[in-house]
């Protein structure tokens, strides 16, 4: 019992010190403010498909996307992956992926979005159920 209170002193003394260094360094670093920002899509060929996306973002990279589809409000959260993001961003969540061209808060109104599935099972060849993507709308260009 007296080896651990010294090692839980020196431990917490460690992480002040940490603390204190990173605070005195960084005094032109401003927390990430967050932000919300909606667009409207027009999916679809002839862009008969109305969707509608609030994204949060914090500073000015996206980091949720809460999407109006049919009605239905689908929460979703960007996927920092090892590769999804070297050609656009994905947010997914709840069993839905929504893929977009690669935006920042500046350039939202220029960024369109390439497909929204809907993970749904399948049966399976082996009689395990497969996960199948479902297409619900793609082809989503920025209006307004």
């Amino acid at each position: 019992m007296t080896i651990t209170r010294p090692l839980t002193c020196l431990a917490a003394a460690t992480l002040c010190a940490g603390l204190a260094a990173c605070a005195s360094t960084g005094h032109d670093m401003k927390p990430q403010e967050l932000s919300q920002k909606t667009v409207h899509y027009e999916c679809g060929t002839h862009g008969q498909q109305a969707l509608d996306v609030q994204y949060t973002f914090q500073g000015t990279d996206p980091v949720t996307a809460k999407l109006i589809y049919n009605n239905q409000a689908i929460d979703l959260t960007r996927d920092t992956g090892s590769k999804t993001d070297m050609v656009g961003d994905t947010f997914t969540g709840n069993g839905y992926t929504w893929a977009t061209e690669k935006f920042t808060r500046d350039d939202t109104s220029h960024a369109n979005g390439s497909m929204l599935t809907q993970d749904t099972q399948q049966p399976g060849a082996s009689g395990q159920a497969a996960i199948a993507h479902n297409i619900l709308a793609k082809d989503c260009k920025v209006t307004g």
